[in-house]
């Protein structure tokens, strides 16, 4: 069994009858047996909630995807859209009474495979998310031969922040942040070949020897050689100073974390989400 939200507060019982919502459940259900696609997922979150049952992970993603339904304070809430779609349908009908529905038991997480759940895509970039039964962690993968790799948000931080961490574990955001936002302190390198950089107050400068990169921060003394595999992936000037700072300062993840994780979240408002 998949992970369940908490139901929506608002009264569906007016909107649609849960003996008639019970119903049309138990005949997707059936026809679900022979068909695996019998309903889209959207469908049948709006017939668990119709029915005061809490819909499946990938149901109340299909739902906020659809704009049908968001989370509030942790619970699954119709929007004035969805509970237009309900409303829709006739009240009128008396129905019998249907028993009410058997809780299912809940499968912890163990070793199961995630189910996939959605493709999210940022910018050319596309990543494959799944849900694992019976928890609320996601994962993602880049492609479908790779193994997938959890995540720390899940669908209560929204598909902002989902889509922010992806960025900063699959691209190398640190540095790409410091290159897009250093500023060279001249245009012209000094006599002797060093060039000036600074980070929103946080100065260095580099040059070259010849055989080596070398790297000093503003206020110390001394020159540090730059290992070169740290300089492999990248040529020109700018593009080497920012490699040197990420890799000889060793605590600047932690003086501009925040930051790095404001600007993915930035390039991150244009990721678009589809339901698998």
């Amino acid at each position: 069994m998949t992970e369940r939200f908490a139901p929506a507060r608002s009264p569906l019982e007016t909107a649609l009858p849960k003996a008639v919502a019970q119903r049309m459940l138990a005949l997707i259900e059936a026809v679900g047996e022979y068909d695996g696609r019998a309903a889209a997922h959207s469908l049948t979150g709006l017939l668990r909630l119709a029915a005061g049952e809490p819909p499946t992970l990938a149901e109340s993603t299909s739902l906020q995807i659809a704009g049908l339904a968001t989370i509030e304070d942790g619970h699954l809430a119709l929007t004035p859209e969805g509970g237009e779609v309900l409303a829709r349908e006739t009240t009128h009908r008396s129905q019998p009474s249907l028993p009410p529905a058997v809780p299912e038991p809940v499968v912890t997480a163990g070793d199961e495979s995630p189910a996939p759940l959605a493709r999210l895509r940022i910018g050319p970039a596309s990543y494959e998310i799944a849900s694992y039964p019976g928890s609320d962690v996601l994962a993602f993968r880049t492609d479908a031969d790779m193994a997938w790799r959890d995540l720390e948000a899940d669908l209560s931080l929204g598909w902002f922040e989902i889509a922010a961490e992806i960025l900063q574990r699959t691209r190398n955001a640190l540095e790409e942040y410091v290159r897009m936002h250093m500023i060279r302190r001249r245009e012209d390198p000094c006599t002797d070949g060093q060039n000036g950089f600074d980070l929103y107050g946080l100065g260095w400068e580099v040059r070259e020897t010849g055989t080596a990169l070398l790297l000093r921060l503003d206020g110390d003394a001394d020159w540090r050689e730059v290992r070169p595999s740290a300089l492999a992936h990248v040529t020109g000037m700018r593009e080497r100073a920012a490699a040197a700072l990420v890799a000889e300062v060793r605590d600047l993840r932690d003086r501009i974390g925040e930051d790095v994780h404001a600007w993915a979240r930035r390039l991150a408002a244009g990721a678009m989400v589809e339901p698998l």
